[in-house]
């Protein structure tokens, strides 16, 4: 996650949509990694209870063969997803307008029809659930600790783009992931276990919190 791992976001492209239930347990979780001024990196999605990360930038490419993990086209990936929501009446839900917007900006996709944001259903939970005085919350890591999930501290902050561009480059230097330091191939499973965490986290959020 980037600047979207805030409390509150300007909502644009739509209005966000109100979501039962029935719609949480059915939803498509995602969660873009990469970098503001460029296409997204990589994609965590939960749906059901299968999870896949699949890569959508081929600077990456080598490291996403070395753990088993697609590359695909992120235009043809997310319209993928988005036609699958369509067809099954199912919403997407991310933590944030982030998402919706980097559909939009960078793949010409509007999702708004099928979109949830999570922050504002944790938002509205917290508010009745902890009334004054609060605990600050500044993210998705502050909504997990209330419900139990924990990411670990080895896993850093605000450490995303910064591991995939050591990545990259290295990448592009050595030509193979299996040349990459023990440093760098530690940053590329810890980028990934991240964006897993955030994900399954962000589903068991909206689960315990929808009617809470």
């Amino acid at each position: 996650m980037t600047n979207r791992d805030l409390p509150f976001f300007t909502e644009t492209l739509g209005s966000e949509k109100t979501i039962t239930k029935q719609d949480a347990e059915r939803a498509i979780y995602i969660d873009f990694e990469g970098f503001e001024a460029r296409e997204p990196s990589l994609i965590g999605v939960s749906i059901d209870s299968h999870f896949e990360q699949v890569i959508l930038s081929i600077a990456l490419r080598g490291a996403a063969k070395a753990k088993g993990l697609v590359t695909r086209d992120g235009k043809e990936y997310l319209n993928q997803l988005f036609n699958l929501a369509i067809k099954e009446n199912r919403k997407l839900v991310a933590f944030s307008s982030h998402e919706k917007e980097q559909c939009h900006k960078w793949y010409g996709l509007n999702i708004s029809e099928v979109y949830v944001n999570a922050n504002l259903i944790a938002k509205a939970w917290y508010r009745k659930t902890y009334p004054a005085p609060r605990e600050k919350i500044t993210g998705l890591k502050d909504y997990l600790k209330l419900i139990g999930v924990y990411r670990g501290d080895y896993l850093g902050v605000r450490q995303t783009t910064q591991r995939i561009k050591a990545v990259e480059d290295m990448l592009e230097r050595k030509g193979a992931y299996e040349l990459l330091t023990p440093v760098n191939k530690a940053k590329w499973t810890k980028l990934l276990e991240h964006n897993k965490i955030d994900v399954e986290g962000m589903k068991s959020l909206v689960l315990k919190t929808i009617d809470a």
